[in-house]
Parts: structure tokens; sequence; C-alpha cells
């Protein structure tokens, strides 16, 4: 009897064992499987972040807002003997900062932008053409003053008529380089100091 009782004893502890072995085995998986989620979680919260940033970069920056500075009216004689001109602008800014120094310098600017105004004759500034050439010439004098240098865009000479095609050639060509070189002095500054000249008035007497 005894020793059938010791066998008993025996079969449940060897019963016991597997069972105390399958549980830590299933508290292993358990462990893994929670970690294999939450590195599947941080992978996915990595990328899904990568993917905003990306989008965030890819997204169109938004265009700085346009700064006008007005200037007080001019009043100047032309070049003409009893002709003058009337004029009232604005200043186009690169940014509030630009928009501060045009004020602090505004005697210099408003005194360059009269010799330009001064020295033209009324047939110079009636048409479009050099309306469009005078608010360059304006632009250059006010960022000469802010410090900003750039190149004008010449204007093509006029020659009368009967004039020697090699002539006209020669001009051409020398206009041409002289545009060429502009252009690239004016694309180097784009987007600082004065970036363009606004006529609210123009009358010319």
């Amino acid at each position: 009897m005894a020793k059938a009782a010791a066998k008993a004893k025996a079969a449940e502890a060897d019963e016991a064992v597997p069972k105390k072995g399958k549980g830590k085995l299933v508290l292993i998986v358990g462990l893994v499987v929670l970690l294999l989620a939450g590195a599947g979680g941080a992978w996915f919260f990595l990328q899904s972040g990568k993917t905003g940033d990306a989008s965030a970069e890819s997204r169109p920056r938004a265009k700085s807002v346009a700064v006008f500075e007005k200037l007080d009216p001019f009043v100047v004689n032309l070049a003409d003997r009893g002709r003058y001109l009337q004029v009232a602008m604005e200043l186009k800014v690169a940014d509030p900062k630009t928009a501060e120094q045009v004020k602090k310098l505004l005697p210099e600017i408003r005194n360059g932008i009269l010799l330009v105004l001064s020295g033209k004759g009324a047939d110079e500034v009636s048409s479009a053409e050099g309306k469009v050439w005078l608010q360059l010439e304006i632009r250059h004098a006010a960022n000469r003053a802010l410090g900003v240098e750039f190149d004008l865009p010449p204007m093509m000479k006029t020659f009368p008529e009967g004039t020697e095609q090699a002539v006209l050639d020669q001009a051409k060509a020398e206009f041409d380089k002289l545009a060429e070189a502009a252009r690239t002095s004016l694309a180097k500054v784009e987007g600082l100091g004065v970036t363009d000249v606004l006529f609210t008035s123009f009358v010319i007497q």
C-alpha cells in the first residue's frame, strides 16, 4: 500500500512539472507578442511622423505679404521749359524691415527720385514705354539709397531714316549684350529692397 501511494505521488509530481513548463512557455510567448506589437506600433508612429514631415516640406510656402510705402506727391519742373510733372507713387518693398529702412532713409530716397524726374522731358515720360522705364529708374535710385545695386536695362537707340544697316546691326548687337547683363543683374536682387514702383497719379502740364 505504501509503495502504491508513493508511485501515485510521483506520477502527480511528473504531471505538475510539464504544466509549470507550459505556463512559463505561454508567458514567454505572450511577452514576445507584446514586444513585437510595441515595436510595430513605434515603427508605424515614426513612419507616420516622417510622412507628415515630408508632406509638410512638400507643401508650398506661403508667399510673404507685400508691403507698400506711400510717398508724398512730387511736383517737379521737367527738362522742357515751362513743363512740369505732378506724380504720386508707392514703393513696393520686400518686407516690413525694408519698409522701416525706407522711412529712415526717406530724405535720401526722395532726393534721388527728384533728380531722376527733373532730368526727364515731357516726351520721354508721356508714353507707356517711357513710364515703365521711369519706374525702373526710380527703383534704381531708391535701391541705391538702401545699398542694393543693379544695372538698368538699356533703351534701344533711335536712328534717323537712311542710317546704314551696318551701324544698325552693331547697335542692335551692343543693345542685346547690355540687355542680357542688365537682366542678370536684376535677377540677383529680385526680392530685395524696393521691388517695384507704382504710380497712383501721373500728370504732365
